[in-house]
């Protein structure tokens, strides 16, 4: 009898969400600090190839640490959101982070803080479509390195804990304040890299989380969350790379206010559609 019940005990309770969410955290960021501090301490991060295997090592311990995790828990594919997108909300990942990254880059040149784009340099005009072209489904599939982390295994749990509301601003906070070992490199800002680490991609990952979780809403598909991110890199690296700022510091605040209005935005419509979608 004891027994028996011990059993049906054990099955009947679970690991809580909350308790997978908080392990998971500590685990992705001790480990990806660990390694970004480590690496970055022993190598010469202005070499290419060495910052390149860096990077690309550094995007996969998210997804590393939630297959491992998800298959302890006796998870599957599909508890790592592996479904089809719709078309439609497919198109929109895609195409937000053009729309706004065009909007700042556009101010800024207004403002005179950058310069005008200039199409040279990415090489000849067939190399420069290539890159555009080919570079995004590339960087869609590195993306997933992050995303099967984020919203693949953390962002069901965080909102479930936490709330659909806070839980997104939380894994928001938490994806940002993990690119810490890259920010305070001046990975963007190099003459202002505590203020890319500590305000910039706090911001960019609470924004970028409150878009992922609107357009996804409902039946979640990782590939909203890799298009996006990817979007966001990949046309958003394209037009910095292209231009050249005239004040730093100035950029950086363009920035940081445009992503607080994005944050505005997507925080109003994602309360909005978490309050009155209750059960």
């Amino acid at each position: 009898m004891n027994t028996t019940n011990s059993k049906q005990t054990h099955v009947s309770n679970p690991i809580h969400p909350a308790q997978k969410a908080k392990k998971y955290i500590l685990l992705v960021l001790g480990i990806s600090w660990g390694f970004g501090f480590t690496t970055i301490s022993l190598f010469d991060f202005s070499d290419p190839i060495a910052n390149s295997i860096i990077m690309v090592v550094y995007s996969f311990i998210p997804a590393i640490l939630a297959f491992i995790l998800n298959k302890k828990e006796g998870g599957n594919w599909k508890d790592l959101k592996f479904f089809k997108p719709s078309y439609k909300n497919a198109f929109w990942a895609f195409l937000v982070p053009i729309l706004y990254f065009g909007i700042i880059i556009s101010t800024q040149i207004l403002l005179d803080v950058r310069t005008v784009p200039d199409l040279s340099k990415l090489g000849s005009p067939l190399m420069g479509a290539l890159l555009l072209l080919l570079g995004y489904p590339i960087l869609v599939l590195l993306i997933l390195g992050e995303e099967i982390g984020w919203r693949g295994y953390l962002q069901e749990k965080i909102m479930y804990s936490f709330g659909a509301f806070k839980g997104i601003f939380l894994l928001g906070l938490v994806w940002g304040i993990w690119h810490m070992p890259i920010a305070l490199q001046g990975y963007n800002f190099p003459e202002h890299p505590y203020i890319e680490a500590f305000i910039t991609y706090p911001l960019v990952g609470i924004a970028l989380s409150l878009i992922i979780a609107y357009l996804g809403f409902n039946r979640y598909s990782i590939f909203i969350g890799a298009l996006l991110h990817a979007s966001n890199n990949h046309f958003g690296g394209t037009l910095l790379a292209i231009t050249k700022a005239n004040d730093e510091l100035i950029h950086a605040m363009i920035f940081n206010v445009f992503y607080v209005v994005i944050i505005l935005i997507f925080g109003c419509l994602w309360w909005k559609k978490t309050t009155y979608n209750k059960v």
